[in-house]
This record gives C-alpha cells, structure tokens and sequence, in this order.
C-alpha cells in the first residue's frame, strides 16, 4: 500500500421502517441525517443511518440525499412508527406527544437523533393525509410552499447545527484516477503502464447483514502533520504480495475541493481487494459526512473484516465504510499495518481475532500496545 507513494507489502440493530425492518451489524451515530421519499405512502424518512437509504431505495423509495445536521447530544428527537394507516413515521420532542401517540396504538422506536444548533427544522401537516402527514425541512422555501398548496405551519420542530441539503450531489462527483501507473494486483505496487486506483467521494455503502468479524483492529490515533499531504492509514492486509488490503485512513491534503474534503482532515476507506486487477477495480473513498478530526486530535479507529468478504471502518464509533471485498491469509495470519509520514500518537491497541483478544500473541505482536512514531510503518501478524 502506498502512503500516495509509499510502498508496504504484507508480512444489530432492528430498525422498522414503514412495514419492512432493516437488519444491520450496527447503530450508526453519525451528524448527518438523511431522507428519502416512499411515492406510494407520501411519507418521508429521516434517519443517521446511511445504510437505510440504499435499502429502502431497493423498496420503491426515492433518495432525496441530505436532510440536515444534527448534534451528537442535546434535546432527545422521539421516533414513532403507526404500523396502521400505510406505516407512517412521526418526529417529536415533546414527550407528552410521544407517550399520547403510544397510547393511541403508535410503537416508538427509541431516540433517533439530537436537536440543537441555530438552523430551524420546521414542521408541516397536510389534514387531508393519512400516511405521510407531517414533513420536516429546514427549507423556507419547502415550507413556504407546502402552506400554499393546503398544509399548515405547525412552527419549528427543532433545530439543527447545519443547512446540508443544497451541498454538491457527490454521487455525481466523477471518481479521480490515482497511483497511475504505478499499481499492482490487491495493493501491491508495481510499475505497471495504465494501471491505477480510482479516488471516490462518498461511494456508496454496500448492504449486508454482518455477524462477527474474523479480524479487528483498533487503537486511538493522533495523527500531528505540517505539510500539504499527509496521512496514517489503518489497514488490515493479506500475508503476502497482492493479498488485499482494506481499511481506514485520515489525511490531509491541501486545496478547495469540497467534494473530497480538501482542506481538512478527512476520512478516506481504502478497498483493495486480493486478485483485482490494475484497472480501477482498487478504490478509496473519502467521507465527507465522518466525524471532523482536527490535527492532534485523539480519534478511535476500527477496521473489521468478516469471512462473507465485507469489511467496515469505523471513526470514534462511527460506521464510515462497509464495502464488499476480499482478503487472503497467509498461515491462516492477516497482517496489521499503521503506516504514516506524520507524527503519530498510538494508543490502546486492541487485536481481536474471531471475538478473543490476541493482541500480543502475534507473529510478530504489537507487545507494545501505546507508543509513538513518525514517517514510518509498524506491524503485526496475526
């Protein structure tokens, strides 16, 4: 794997929604509220989960991409659910509210996001609907003309920390070739003409229900850089040239480009799967949407793969990546690479194996399991 020109080879949650439920290996807290449209029932869906969009997309619902910002803590947003009348969702504050609507038949579902911030969340309602009755946007424009069209204004629902809905589509964003020439089969480097990696913004998730992983890797990690370009890449490899690598990193890189989080620290996954050709077929993907990391700051990183060939990176608990892909042991051992061209801070690293702890039975192990390094590579096999 390159550090952008650095070679290393290798040593349940139950979500309802409107009718159907959604298996998934993990709750996801991230800021980032998204909504989708079911033209069949009139309802909108809001939910941090970015795995419930492509899933009920795959039921008839329309993606209509961002919706707001939320905090990470404040006023508690009550989620109920009306399994009669088209399986409708309602959004509320208020607990008198919530516990009325359970009394009248409705099922809630627990907290579903956070309100706090100075952006107002309005909150509509069309008397002439049974399913879909209430809308929530942080558009003036939205409510404005919903009233015109017979809804009533029912006033500020809650509020959010930021306006996201009218940022770039990043699904439009076309995907940037990187390492050209220089890319070989399931990370390795090779010098190879035409060869490259494509630089994704916010790819999509792939759907899967996932049990326990084979692997996982975690520690919490400061990453302190100066330059224009700089990164600490958290990834689990194959035993061997070309075996896969996949997992997390977090770079900087100077520029503007909002679309790949130019500017800041970002949060980029990194997918090369074993056997892939030179062709685009190895990726990363920036997240705009993970949680912000300031330079120095202490975050948690995970990288898990799983023996159905899905892996999952997470940031301080946050799920930023679930990607189909494929990774081939060596000695029944995956290596554990840190890698960096900045000073890094390594603390608390964890090493689980099929759910035990083999933190310091590697070979080698990390038998040092907090330390520091700067513009080098440490390892471990296990």
């Amino acid at each position: 794997m390159r550090l952008r020109g650095k070679l290393i080879v290798g040593l349940g949650l139950l979500l309802g929604i409107g009718g159907f439920t959604l298996v998934g290996s993990t709750k996801v807290e991230a800021s980032q509220l998204y909504r989708a449209y079911n033209p069949n029932t009139g309802e909108h869906l809001y939910t941090q989960n970015k795995n419930e969009i492509p899933f009920v997309v795959s039921h008839g619902w329309r993606n209509e991409g961002n919706a707001w910002e939320a905090p990470n803590s404040g006023a508690q947003v009550y989620r109920m659910y009306n399994p009669n009348f088209g399986g409708d969702h309602f959004y509320t504050l208020n607990a008198n509210e919530r516990d009325h609507l359970k009394k009248v038949g409705w099922k809630y579902e627990g907290v579903s996001w956070y309100s706090g911030g100075k952006v107002p969340v309005y909150r509509l309602y069309n008397p002439n609907a049974k399913s879909g009755s209430h809308h929530y946007t942080v558009l003036a424009s939205e409510r404005d003309h919903l009233k015109k069209v017979g809804w009533r204004d029912e006033g500020i629902a809650f509020y959010a920390t930021d306006d996201t809905t009218n940022q770039t589509n990043n699904s439009s964003v076309t995907p940037k070739h990187v390492d050209v020439n220089t890319t070989g089969i399931g990370g390795q480097e090779q010098a190879v003409g035409g060869s490259y990696r494509l630089l994704y913004s916010n790819k999509a998730f792939d759907n899967a229900t996932l049990s326990s992983p084979v692997i996982e890797f975690s520690a919490d990690v400061a990453m302190t850089g100066s330059s224009s370009d700089y990164e600490t890449q958290f990834v689990i490899a194959g035993n061997g040239e070309g075996n896969g690598q996949i997992g997390v990193g977090i770079h900087y890189q100077a520029g503007s480009d909002a679309n790949f989080a130019q500017g800041r620290i970002n949060t980029t996954n990194i997918n090369f799967p074993s056997g892939s050709g030179t062709k685009g077929q190895q990726y990363y993907s920036v997240n705009t949407k993970a949680p912000r990391i300031a330079n120095g700051q202490s975050v948690k990183l995970q990288a898990k793969y799983y023996s159905s060939g899905y892996m999952q990176t997470f940031v301080n608990g946050t799920l930023v990546g679930q990607y189909k892909t494929k990774l081939v042991p060596g000695s029944d051992a995956y290596i554990l690479h840190i890698n960096s061209n900045a000073t890094v801070k390594i603390r608390n690293i964890k090493v689980l194996r099929n759910g035990s702890d083999v933190t310091k039975k590697g070979r080698p192990s990390f038998t040092n399991t907090s330390f520091d390094f700067n513009n080098s590579v440490v390892s471990g096999a296990y």
